[in-house]
C-alpha cells in the first residue's frame, strides 16, 4: 500500500511543504557557499521544464483512470438493470428471490463506495456484495434444469456481466500511479525548489515568491493524488446511475 493511500492528505501535504521550503533554503545557503556557481538558470529551465513534463503526464495517467472508473459505473448501472429485467423472464418464486436480492446488491453497491474511505467498512460492503453475488447464481444454478435455453443464456450472460463489472470496478480503484512515478515527481520538485532558492547575487530570500511557489505545487501535486487515489480523494466517480437504478427498481414490483 502506498503512502499516499495511509497517512492523511493534510499531513502529507504539509510534509511536502516543508521538504520545499527546506529545499529552497537549501539552495539559498549553498549559493553563498559556493561562489563560483554563479549562472544555474538554465539548469532552472530545464529541471523546472522536467517537472512540467512529469506533471502532464502523471495527470494524464490519472484523468485516464478516472475516465474508466466513471465509465464503469455506468456499465455496472447497466447490467444489473439488464439482469433485473432478465430475471422476470424466470419462475416464482426464483423471480422475486432474485429481485429481492438484486436491491439488497444495489444498495450494498453504493454503500461499498460511499464508505471507500473507511476501509474497514468496505471491506465489510464487499464481503456483502461477494455473498449476494454467490446467491444470485446459487438461486439462477437452482432453476437451471426446468429452464428453457434462450431464457437460461441471457440471464445467464446478464448475471457474469453484473459479476465481471464488479471485479472490473475493484480492480480499477487499486489501479494507480506506481510508486515510481511520484518518487520520481516529488524528486523533481525538490530539486526546482533547491534551484530556485539559489540566489548567489542577493542576500535576500525569495519571501513571497517561494510561498507562491511551494503553495502552487503542493496543490498542483494534491490535486493529482485525490484525482489518482479514488478511495481516499475528493474526486469521487458519480454514483449517480447507480442511484437512479436503485430508485427505479425500488418502484417496480
Amino acid at each position: 500500500m502506498r503512502i499516499v493511500e495511509m497517512m492523511p492528505t493534510w499531513a502529507l501535504a504539509t510534509g511536502v511543504m516543508a521538504l520545499l521550503f527546506l529545499s529552497l533554503e537549501f539552495g539559498y545557503r549553498l549559493s553563498h557557499r559556493r561562489p563560483g556557481l554563479d549562472d544555474v538558470s538554465a539548469l532552472q529551465a530545464s529541471v523546472l521544464g522536467l517537472v512540467a513534463l512529469l506533471l502532464a503526464f502523471s495527470f494524464s495517467m490519472a484523468a485516464d483512470r478516472y475516465t474508466l472508473r466513471r465509465d464503469l459505473v455506468v456499465k455496472e448501472a447497466n447490467a444489473i438493470g439488464t439482469f433485473y429485467l432478465r430475471s422476470g423472464f424466470l419462475p416464482e418464486p426464483t423471480r422475486g428471490e432474485l429481485k429481492t436480492r438484486l436491491r439488497r446488491y444495489v444498495d450494498v453497491r453504493l454503500n461499498a463506495y460511499v464508505d471507500a474511505k473507511d476501509p474497514e467498512r468496505f471491506t465489510q460492503w464487499l464481503r456483502e456484495s461477494d455473498a449476494l453475488q454467490a446467491q444470485l447464481w446459487a438461486l439462477l444454478d437452482a432453476v437451471a434444469p426446468g429452464t428453457p435455453t434462450a431464457v437460461l443464456t441471457l440471464t445467464t450472460q446478464a448475471l457474469n456481466d453484473v459479476l465481471d463489472v464488479s471485479a472490473e470496478r475493484l480492480e480499477a480503484s487499486r489501479n494507480i500511479i506506481p510508486n515510481s512515478i511520484f518518487v520520481l515527481l516529488l524528486i523533481g520538485m525538490l530539486g526546482s525548489a533547491m534551484l530556485l532558492g539559489f540566489r548567489p547575487d542577493t542576500r535576500n530570500r525569495g519571501g513571497l515568491p517561494w510561498v507562491i511557489f511551494v503553495v502552487i505545487l503542493t496543490a498542483v501535486m494534491f490535486t493529482l493524488v485525490d484525482l489518482d487515489v479514488p478511495l481516499r480523494g475528493r474526486m469521487h466517480s458519480d454514483q449517480r446511475p447507480l442511484y437512479e437504478l436503485q430508485q427505479q427498481i425500488r418502484a417496480q414490483p
